[in-house]
């Protein structure tokens, strides 16, 4: 049986695609639920899949209590495997089923459809049916058109993942470079290069030092020396020494080492001096290292220096000296990438602030043209009806006025105008709704009683309380501070709150106003509860209640309570919803005394 509102689950579908609140697990379940639903299946099932282990990793099904599941499937494999293999729409029994492809037991006739960003395949969708005749036409173009969205929401978690991937990347480059160039975190850093050099799973040589150049004192002094630990399986002939130097002792051999920065002493300054560097052989003077040698032995060493912006600030010393193995070329080369990453740091790091800073001034940016949008959009439309129907409806409302005046009260020509009377003050608080929204309020800061500011919301909703008999239950906290606001604007919260909590109880509900001292931001403040006893707000609308343009109102604007917290928030204060257990609403309003 083909579906006939299209549209409808398009725009269902499109609701669920944009809540950035919910995570992407959570958007194709929803959005596999409303498959089910809508096509009368038995469930509804997304896979995802990995293309370079090609197979699919992830599954995300209405059969399923959680988000999302992984799983193992390779492309070729089941009935899901074999669609992302063969990149088409597949149909099958059953028993074509992989072990990890869940499975209700009424499917008659299983479903795969590719799903496909741009060329690239990202997953696939099982649709369970229980019939063994396939979907109509026009369901299947409507199904393509669902998975457009669903393919959209795998493709930003994708991105989402490799841009999490880079920024973790990136953060550990930024924290490597900044500790190589910073003398605060550069222990942190050069222990991570030194027992990257010692300690890795294939070590490169069996000892690292540390150098910085001390230019105030002229000396090149020691700042962390590691050394590799010999595993008792490598064969006797690799260890010369009778014992190897713990690397605590190492450490503390380097630290306290301090060279003068003179080349015709050492060949560590010769490196520092010259930019260069330097392999000291076997063949070496010993006379130019003989402070050196004495420390820490004489064989076969290499030392880089660190550069960074054309200035030397350090080398690194490798050698080894318990294997007594040959310093390669390849290493020594590795070395030599250490180091230029040393005069590379500054810049990667400077590089990696200024993206940083970039990526998030563009999504400030982007959210403030989103809102600016918005509120554009809103401020044109409401001066092109303030414009076009403020005169008008003056008038339309005038003679209606005059109307009721002149006829029969209770006649058929009566009760007419003052329908549209009503009608005519409903559309003049949509406009009045649209101008506060749309244009930029200034707060006459006054001092305010927070009683006297409810009494007299109260008193202007008080007909409509008395029309629907709602009982009213003040509980004020006396000896209130006062506030610094504009009172007019606050009554407009308040009144906004009341006329809400009016319209959604049935007639004898309660509705309660607490008054409390409070603290807010370690700020004295005032805080407001007012409790009704009607229906609560939709637990789908609970997060986006003060949002524009959300409703539960056939004729509201959507824009009651995102004006109440607008208001609240040029106060510096802050309003909450929840709904109670015993049923109803509660908002509270938290102000502080002054802004």
């Amino acid at each position: 049986m083909a579906i006939q509102d299209h549209y409808k689950i398009v725009s269902q579908v499109i609701r669920i695609a944009s809540l950035t609140d919910h995570s992407h697990q959570e958007r194709l379940k929803s959005i596999a639920h409303v498959i089910t639903e809508a096509f009368g299946c038995a469930a509804t099932t997304f896979f995802l899949a990995d293309s370079e282990r090609h197979s699919l990793i992830l599954k995300i099904s209405t059969m399923l209590p959680e988000p999302s599941l992984p799983c193992h499937i390779p492309f070729g494999k089941g009935v899901a495997g074999r669609c992302a293999a063969r990149r088409k729409i597949l149909r099958r029994g059953q028993a074509a089923l992989h072990p990890d492809e869940p499975l209700l037991g009424t499917e008659q006739l299983l479903v795969a459809i590719p799903l496909f960003d741009r060329d690239q395949l990202v997953g696939v969708m099982s649709l369970g049916l229980l019939r063994d005749t396939l979907l109509p036409e026009s369901d299947m173009d409507l199904l393509q058109v669902i998975l457009v969205e669903a393919a959209g929401i795998i493709r930003c978690k994708n991105q989402l993942e490799g841009i999490s991937m880079r920024l973790r990347e990136l953060s550990f480059l930024q924290q490597v470079s900044n500790s190589m160039l910073s003398t605060i975190k550069l222990d942190r850093l050069t222990q991570l290069i030194l027992t990257a050099l010692t300690e890795s799973p294939t070590p490169l040589f069996d000892r690292a030092m540390l150098f910085l150049v001390n230019e105030r004192a002229q000396v090149i002094q020691g700042m962390m020396g590691a050394t590799r630990s010999l595993s008792e399986s490598e064969p006797q002939t690799t260890r010369r020494r009778p014992r190897a130097p713990r690397n605590a002792d190492f450490d503390r051999l380097v630290r306290a080492t301090r060279l003068p920065l003179d080349r015709a002493s050492n060949l560590i300054s010769a490196a520092v001096l010259d930019k260069q560097m330097i392999y000291a052989g076997k063949t070496r003077d010993r006379s130019i290292d003989r402070d050196y040698s004495r420390r820490f032995g004489t064989p076969p060493y290499a030392v880089a220096p660190l550069i960074a912006q054309e200035r030397v600030v350090g080398a690194i010393v490798v050698d080894n000296n318990v294997t007594l193995r040959p310093l390669a070329d390849d290493d020594l080369r590795l070395v030599q990438l250490f180091a230029n990453q040393a005069g590379m740091a500054v810049e990667n790091s400077i590089l990696y602030n200024r993206l940083e800073d970039s990526n998030r001034y563009l999504h400030e940016t982007q959210e403030q043209l989103l809102q600016g949008e918005k509120l554009a959009a809103i401020g044109k439309m409401a001066a092109a009806i303030a414009h076009e129907i403020k005169n008008p409806l003056v008038s339309v409302g005038g003679f209606a006025e005059r109307l009721k005046r002149k006829l029969p009260e209770n006649s058929e020509e009566w009760h007419n105008a003052a329908l549209i009377s009503r009608e005519v003050h409903h559309l003049e608080e949509m406009l009045t709704d649209l101008l506060f929204f749309a244009k930029k309020n200034t707060i006459c800061y006054n001092r305010c009683s927070i009683n006297q500011i409810i009494d007299d919301a109260l008193a202007m909703v008080g007909l409509n309380l008395d029309k629907k008999k709602i009982d009213l239950v003040r509980n004020f906290a006396p000896r209130l501070p006062s506030l610094l606001g504009d009172c007019q604007q606050l009554r407009h919260v308040f009144m906004n709150l009341f006329n809400n909590a009016c319209e959604v109880m049935e007639p004898g509900g309660v509705l309660q106003i607490d008054t409390t001292a409070a603290r807010l931001n370690k700020k004295r403040a005032v805080a407001v509860k007012v409790i009704d006893t009607g229906s609560g707000i939709p637990q789908e609308l609970l997060h986006t209640i003060f949002n524009p343009f959300v409703t539960t109102k056939e004729m509201g604007t959507g824009l009651g309570l995102s004006i109440v917290d607008k208001i609240v928030a040029g106060h510096c204060g802050k309003i909450e919803a929840h709904n109670r257990p015993e049923g109803g609403a509660e908002f509270t309003v938290i102000l502080p005394t002054s802004p």
